[in-house]
Formats: structure tokens, sequence, C-alpha cells
């Protein structure tokens, strides 16, 4: 049979054939290929993490991580909104990540935490989250949530 680039030819039998298959695979409910939460944690939610991580001042970065973080358990109890709060309950700073995630997305500016930066002579300029009573380094509340899902989701560290 002779071959004519993605055509197989079978001139006896009249035959040209397409080899250029196509396919459509729907993720219903999905983003793409994050088709739970595991997946959207390990390819989206850390990937934002260790993109903050690697340039901490910039908001872009952080502001991505936090709505991402912050609807994880969306992704984790779907269909159980009580189940869902009882988790978002034991999650380490979630009305932290709630502030910014929804904060950010709808321009809230009556919510409880408010973020900023904190510069001086004797620290690095640092994310900060601020309740009117105390101020937190936003990279150490981050790194305490991710903290917690990965033992959650079972997610071993990875040496590289």
């Amino acid at each position: 049979m002779p071959i004519l680039t993605n055509k197989i030819c079978v001139p006896e039998l009249g035959l040209e054939i397409d080899l250029d298959i196509n396919a459509t695979i729907i993720h219903k409910g999905s983003s793409f290929e994050n088709y739970n939460a595991r997946a959207f944690y390990i390819n989206v939610i850390k990937e934002n993490l260790k993109d903050y991580y690697a340039d901490e001042l910039n908001s872009r970065k952080v502001i991505n991580a936090c709505i991402t973080l912050y609807h994880l358990a969306d992704w984790y109890i779907p269909n159980d909104k009580n189940k869902r709060n009882e988790l978002k309950s034991k999650i380490p700073f979630n009305e932290v990540l709630e502030s910014i995630a929804n904060g950010t997305k709808h321009c809230n500016k009556g919510k409880k935490y408010h973020t900023g930066k904190k510069e001086g002579s004797y620290t690095y300029t640092k994310l900060i989250v601020d309740d009117g009573t105390n101020t937190y380094d936003l990279i150490d509340i981050l790194k305490e949530i991710e903290k917690f899902w990965d033992a959650e989701l079972k997610i071993s560290k990875v040496i590289s």
C-alpha cells in the first residue's frame, strides 16, 4: 500500500483512507485535564504557589494562588455544603483566604482582612494580611494552608 502524507491509498479497491483521527474529550464539571481535587491541586494550585514563592512580592501571582487555593474545598467536596463547611472550619486561615479570594474577585472593601506590603529599615518588603488587630505574613499563611492540603490529599514532598 502506498502511503501519501496522512492518507493510505488502496488503488485495487479504489480506497483512500485519511489517517487524521480527531477526538474530543469533555470533562463535565472540571477544567481541562483537572478532573478532580487532587489533579486541580497538583496541576494548578501547587504551580501557582510555586510561582508566588519564587516571586513573593508579585500581587498577580499571589492573587491567582489565593483564588485557586480557596476554591479547592469546592472541588474536594462538591455536592455537600454542610460537609464542605465543616472542612473549611478545619483549614487554617481559611477566613483570610476567603477574604483575599472573594475580596479580589468582587472588590469588597468591607472585608475583614486587608492586604498590603510591609517595608522597613530592618525588614525586607513582604506582603501582609491585617485584621485590624493582628498582622500576618501572607507567605506564612499560604504555606500553612498548603501544608494542610498536602496532608488532606496525601501529597508527599518530592525532593528535586
